[in-house]
């Protein structure tokens, strides 16, 4: 593998409906159905998937998406953590290669390689959150289901295949119910 300089992952700007209206524009592109393989929406983006164990690690050191170029990227996630998780995760990284990748590249930015940190709280951390709250559960169907389902966060977490947090932050995002938290 040669060398490469990883930059950091750079905000997109747009707003969270726009992120919403990406993530579930990609995830028709790539066939990807509520519930879905997340391994072949990977293979599709030519990313690679790779299980580590992070702790003791330095959180700066311990970068989960690595981009050498377009359709060849290593997605990084913790051994111990549950599959529902992991899902999660997987889909925020593919959201830091969509958002701060690809689209950054297609509107002119001369980034070559990237490299997202496995912590963070700044914006295109938040970005990569809403890309993946709207590719693993998209609006309309996470509305219908969490009616058909009555209001049952955790049959609706079951039926998306994320947490029951991911399904709850998600019903109350979209106002479906009161927060939490």
């Amino acid at each position: 593998m040669a060398d490469h300089d990883f930059s950091p992952p750079k905000e997109s700007g747009l707003t969270k409906q726009a992120v919403h209206r990406l993530a579930e524009n990609v995830a028709g592109q790539l066939s990807f159905e509520p519930g879905g393989d997340l391994f072949v929406v990977l293979k599709k983006l030519g990313g690679r998937l790779a299980y580590k164990d992070f702790s003791g690690i330095d959180e700066t050191d311990s970068g989960s998406l690595l981009v050498r170029q377009p359709g060849d990227f290593d997605i990084v996630i913790a051994k111990n953590t549950s599959p529902k998780r992991d899902r999660f995760t997987i889909a925020h990284e593919i959201g830091h290669y969509v958002l701060h990748y690809l689209l950054a590249r297609q509107n002119g930015s001369p980034i070559q390689a990237m490299a997202a940190a496995r912590y963070g709280s700044d914006r295109t951390e938040w970005e990569a959150n809403w890309f993946a709250a709207a590719f693993l559960m998209p609006e309309q169907e996470f509305r219908e289901a969490y009616e058909e389902l009555g209001q049952d966060v955790f049959a609706v977490a079951e039926r998306f295949g994320v947490s029951t947090k991911a399904a709850r932050i998600r019903a109350e995002a979209l106002g479906l119910r009161e927060s939490t938290g």
